[in-house]
């Protein structure tokens, strides 16, 4: 089990805003099975930390305090870096991709590859999630590639740039969907292939799979179907499990399908992990 909390919000609102944050997740990481702590979420797109010295601020700080308030408890923050997703290093390097590339640098200066390395080195990440960011298909037929060529390329970067090296690196991807799951199991193999698959083969220790069941935009999405009842999804997703795969995904306590043992019970035939909301924002 992993606490959930988006500690941005907090430490943009003030120091006491802050620290009430840091000391409820002190108290919970107490707890018998609690491994570290998620402490951003989808760090430095737009999410107010629009500048490289605001997220190296926001980090130093939340590390030193977590460090002294929860010792020994691992931090993670997720992250979606946009340039990846344009076919870094790609040989030969589309000229789409190249203007892809520049548009991203241009628009999230913060979060440039350059810059993520910096994050990275200063040693205050343990564990991070990773979106590459994907393009559409029709963009990258445009390109003359695919999603899963532009997913190997995204990664292999990340292992170029020895991120997997400076933490523990992680993939991350929404799957879950409103209503009752309508792909087939195609689509599944597919979809797994692209956001399980070859980021495991590139190092990805993990995959985070977003979310089990989750109120957004006015739906309830969800990886089963509702009442608990298995799809197309679930069944690739315990497959994948079963041949091994490290999954995470996230669960709110206050939003369950049946009750929390019956979900929990469920969870368990494919997650291994799990982001537990800590009520800290």
């Amino acid at each position: 089990m992993w606490l959930e909390s988006d500690l941005v919000k907090r430490w943009l609102a003030g120091p006491e805003a802050f620290q009430a944050g840091v000391d409820a997740l002190a108290v919970l990481a107490k707890r018998p099975g609690v491994v570290g702590i998620k402490i951003a979420d989808e760090l430095g797109y737009h999410d107010g930390l629009d500048s490289t010295a605001s997220i190296q601020s926001f980090l130093g700080e939340t590390a030193a305090a977590l460090h002294t308030a929860a010792p020994g408890k691992p931090l993670l923050v997720d992250m979606l870096v946009p340039e990846l997703g344009c076919l870094p290093e790609h040989d030969p390097q589309p000229a789409g991709a190249t203007e892809c590339a520049a548009q991203e640098r241009s628009r999230y200066p913060q979060l440039t590859l350059a810059q993520v390395d910096e994050y990275l080195r200063a040693g205050v990440i343990d564990v991070l999630d990773l979106s590459t960011n994907l393009q559409t298909a029709v963009t990258y037929a445009s390109w003359g590639v695919d999603a899963d060529i532009a997913q190997r390329t995204a990664w292999q970067e990340a292992h170029r740039r020895g991120w997997d090296t400076l933490v523990q690196l992680q993939a991350r991807k929404a799957l879950a969907h409103a209503g009752s799951y309508t792909g087939t199991a195609e689509d599944v193999q597919a979809a797994l292939a692209t956001y399980v698959d070859i980021p495991r083969s590139l190092g990805a220790v993990a995959v985070d799979v977003w979310t089990w069941r989750q109120t957004y935009q006015g739906e309830v999405y969800r990886l089963a179907d509702p009442g608990l009842r298995e799809n197309a999804l679930w069944t690739g997703l315990r497959a994948q499990h079963a041949q091994g795969a490290r999954l995470f995904t996230h669960l709110s306590p206050h939003s369950v399908e049946r009750d929390l043992d019956a979900d929990l019970t469920m969870l368990a035939q494919v997650f291994s992990d799990l982001f537990v909301a800590a009520g800290t924002g």
